[in-house]
């Protein structure tokens, strides 16, 4: 199975990577595009079309974690075989119409902001989190060296989203407790959703146990 693995706007491929090994590892096809550099643009638009360039004709999943979950309606819609959707932790935008991709916290996000920039994402949450939310250093360290800072407007933006893209197959994967109102939409709609609960980041700590609940869910009818 062909699988492009998105990630946050606020991180880099790091986060993917464990999981990419262990899917590679069972036979399948994996992209993990680096899109830090379409996010540093300030403009939503250009971060879907760089991730788009990297969905081929035979891309059976397009799987995004935290915040590339807004994006990846966008992502498949033009794309002809109508890949499905796999949230992991990450966020569901609405299903019709026009939205930014702050959403709800773009309020909190302009109080983090400086100048009209954000900062590295793992500053937003104070000493010690990022030790809670990736237990091992060297993955840490790797993470922590790719965060940048990305522009608000990027938040800002509205981004014309596919109409009705909810009816196409899609799965979820809830990994804590702050995406559990996105799960909860997700069981309203019919997706099978499956709960590892623990930590944000952890398919970087338990890279294994997530790519085979990914999967599993790839392989539930809708």
């Amino acid at each position: 199975m062909r699988i492009l693995l998105v990630h946050s706007p606020l991180v880099g491929p790091s986060t993917w990577a464990p999981v990419a090994e262990v899917l590679t590892a069972l036979g399948h096809e994996i992209s993990v595009p680096d899109l830090r550099a379409a996010a540093k643009s300030g403009d939503p638009h250009v971060f879907i079309d760089a991730a788009r360039d990297r969905v081929s004709a035979g891309t059976a999943v397009i799987a995004g974690h935290s915040g590339a979950g807004f994006f990846l309606p966008s992502i498949a819609a033009a794309n002809s075989t109508s890949p499905e959707l796999l949230f992991v932790d990450a966020g569901i935008p609405p299903t019709h119409g026009s939205a930014t991709p702050g959403g709800d916290f773009i309020d909190r996000l302009r109080t983090l902001s400086s100048d009209g920039i954000l900062p590295r994402w793992s500053t937003w949450w104070g000493e010690g989190v990022m030790e809670r939310l990736v237990l091992d250093s060297g993955a840490r360290a790797r993470i922590e060296a790719e965060l940048y800072e990305v522009p608000l407007e990027f938040y800002e933006q509205s981004v014309d989203l596919p109409d009705r893209w909810h009816d196409a197959p899609s799965r979820y994967l809830l990994l804590s407790e702050s995406y559990r109102s996105d799960a909860t939409t997700a069981i309203s709609w019919g997706w099978p959703t499956r709960e590892l609960l623990g930590a944000h980041l952890d398919l970087v700590n338990h890279p294994e146990v997530i790519a085979r609940s990914m999967l599993e869910l790839c392989a539930t009818t809708p």
